[in-house]
């Protein structure tokens, strides 16, 4: 069968099914996996095999984990550091454990269970993050939770792959040998890419940007990630964790969005491909004829994989709800494990029959993981019922917003990123208080750092609007600008406070009259504010009044940019036309006992040249925005610092060692 054919048969049918699933609002990956089992060859055997496509399918996991990269800095890897060593390791380590001694009592030997139960601890990253993008969850707790997790599974994948084949003896090297070994090269790997991150790739992309063309950005951007994914491959690791590791590194650079756009229509294509050559695997034969195995193997690790990823995320600290949700998304087996089960078949470590078994369990659960995943929150709802955990005694994400820090009367600002911290100065100025809330670990500690009432906290969430006082607030703030979550906000304030003005920051206004529907009093598309102030400058330039030109803005305005809807959309190939300028930052620097700026004062550190530009000064909790020159700094305070990230980073070496 000629390419044209196989290409032709699988976007038919593709097209078909998921069309008719979307109808139904069920996820497209449910119509690829579908899609592939009625093609392949245990369905209507219009594809012989899966290795007529397995290899190009392969890519879209890598861009995947490409793209997932981009959104993690190594500052956001830092930070979450806790949860994906300690507690993906606890998962793999217990998840395994339990599947091998459920895989040796049923009567597996010794390598097959162990391939068995390395396949069934291991989650399906394609899936879980993929459903998670859609539904805008991948930065709330439990996705980031659920994301730490995967991405240790991609890592322990790597000894398992090496493991199944030397039990088998296809090697002449021991295990422990070959384990070091690899660990050995992948840490060369990971400090080798770490270093082109910061000396190579930020000065070739700025070269590339300045030629301004799209398509030479477009073709460095995939030579990249192929290269990199080539790499890790050749020296026996993972190529999805060498695109992983060139995402973080790229995701430091100031083109992290152009380039993630410019990858997402081959992501996107690529991975409906991996998607359908998962569905190629299926033997539907197998899932009517030994369906009661398959079914057990089904609900044991659902249950299971979400009972001990449930139990180790609250042994951890997070709250119920945010426990469940990711034992619930990450109950799924996964598309490495697959992949060791092919090669424990090929080594001889597992006969047909029951690989045809775990192989169906797997898939079926990929199958209807986007379910899972969609009602996550009303499935962990239905749970703590069951459990009798009630919402107002649980340990939840609220506990981090003390009672004594919230006043009547003030303003609570969802979302503290640069808008939200802009409304916070003019709140600050006019002396209106106000809290924020933001989920941003990093942000949180700078900004607590600098005395600013800023708090951990999901705002989708009643419980922890509650916290914040939504009964008593002067008005809600919803500072960025994703739709989904605004809506969830702004029906949750209706339910808590139906009296409560609510303004809504949104791109365009193509939301705008759902959030207006929903409850928010005024919503701010910032394009079309753009828009606006352009034109009100440009009628003034033409020579009309200030004032007739305010009146036309504000007329626009009354009538809900009903005249600023819709316009000729083109194509959009002016991206590169002007190098973008390094963005001004704020970053809070702590003077430790020991520090060179202890015991000197704002006048020495700038007679001695250190470039240093302070927002903000704060000591013992309390904030000046203009400390004195003479101010003889201590152990103990918190300088903001303002300036680019190079700027930033050489004055703060200077402040803490000299």
């Amino acid at each position: 069968m000629s390419s044209f054919e196989i290409l032709l048969i699988i976007m038919g049918i593709a097209i078909v099914i998921v069309s008719i699933l979307r109808r139904m609002h069920l996820p497209p990956i449910l119509g690829y996996l579908i899609a592939g089992a009625v093609v392949g060859p245990y369905g209507l055997e219009l594809l012989e095999s899966k290795e007529e496509i397995r290899h190009i399918a392969e890519f879209g996991v890598v861009f995947l984990m490409f793209t997932i990269g981009l959104e993690l800095s190594l500052p956001k890897l830092i930070s979450m550091r806790r949860a994906l060593i300690g507690l993906g390791g606890m998962q793999v380590l217990l998840c395994t454990a339990v599947a091998l001694l459920v895989a040796k009592f049923t009567g597996f030997s010794w390598p097959a269970a162990i391939a068995v139960s390395g396949a069934l601890a291991l989650s399906s990253t394609a899936v879980a993050t993929k459903q998670l993008v859609e539904q805008d969850e991948l930065d709330q707790s439990h996705g980031k939770l659920s994301l730490a997790i995967l991405l240790f599974q991609d890592l322990a994948a790597v000894p398992f792959l090496i493991i199944v084949p030397a039990l088998a003896g296809s090697g002449g090297d021991s295990v422990g040998e070959v384990l070091l070994s690899r660990i050995g090269i992948g840490t060369l790997i990971f400090l080798a890419m770490l270093a082109a991150g910061r000396w190579l790739l930020r000065p070739l992309f700025h070269h590339i940007a300045q030629a301004r063309s799209s398509e030479l950005f477009m073709l460095t951007t995939l030579l990249v990630v192929l290269a990199s994914a080539f790499l890790t491959e050749h020296y026996g690791l993972s190529a999805a964790l060498g695109a992983f590791l060139a995402g973080v590194m790229l995701g430091e650079t100031e083109y992290a969005h152009q380039i993630e756009s410019d990858i997402q229509p081959f992501r996107d294509i690529l991975l409906g491909l991996f998607f359908i050559s998962i569905g190629l695997i299926l033997d539907l034969r197998v899932v009517t004829n030994d369906w009661p195995w398959v079914l057990a193997i089904l609900v044991s690790l659902i249950v299971i994989k979400t009972a001990i990823i449930t139990i180790l995320a609250r042994l951890a600290g997070s709250p119920l709800r945010t426990a469940l949700r990711t034992g619930i998304i990450l109950a799924q087996g996964g598309e490495f494990g697959l992949f060791l089960l092919a090669v424990a078949y090929d080594a001889k470590v597992i006969n047909v029959e029951s690989n045809q078994i775990v192989i169906a369990a797997i898939v079926v659960s990929m199958a209807i993981s986007p379910l899972l995943i969609r009602n996550s929150e009303k499935i962990a709802q239905f749970i703590k019922r069951l459990i009798g955990k009630q919402q107002a005694t649980e340990t939840s994400e609220e506990e981090s917003i003390p009672s004594r820090a919230i006043v009547e009367d003030h303003v609570i600002i969802c979302g503290y990123g640069r808008v939200g911290q802009t409304l916070a100065r003019f709140l600050e100025y006019e002396s209106i208080p106000f809290v924020g809330l933001d989920i941003d670990p990093i942000r949180l500690r700078e900004a607590r750092a600098a005395s600013e009432p800023v708090f951990f906290g999901d705002p989708t969430q009643e419980s922890v609007l509650t916290a914040a006082g939504i009964a008593k607030a002067r008005m809600l703030i919803i500072a960025f600008s994703t739709p989904k979550q605004s809506l969830k906000i702004i029906r949750s304030v209706r339910r808590l406070n139906k009296d409560l003005p609510i303004l809504v920051r949104t791109m365009d206004d193509s939301d705008l009259e759902a959030l207006q529907i929903a409850g928010a009093t005024e919503v701010i598309p910032d394009k079309l504010e753009s828009s606006l102030m352009l034109a009100s400058h440009m009628l003034i330039l033409l020579g009309q009044s200030p004032a007739k030109a305010q009146q036309q803005v504000s007329e626009v305005k009354a009538n809900r940019y009903k005249m600023l809807r819709g316009f000729f959309e083109g194509e959009n190939i002016g991206h590169l036309e002007d190098t973008p300028r390094e963005k001004i930052y704020l970053h809070a620097v702590e003077l430790t006992d020991g520090a060179y700026a202890v015991g000197r004062t704002l006048e020495d550190l700038v007679a001695q040249k250190i470039p240093i530009n302070l927002s903000s000064f704060t000591r013992h909790g309390y904030k000046c925005n203009e400390p004195a020159p003479h101010t003889t700094f201590l152990a103990g305070d918190v300088l903001v610092l303002e300036g680019t990230k190079e700027e930033i980073y050489n004055v703060e070496e200077k402040l803490l060692q000299g």
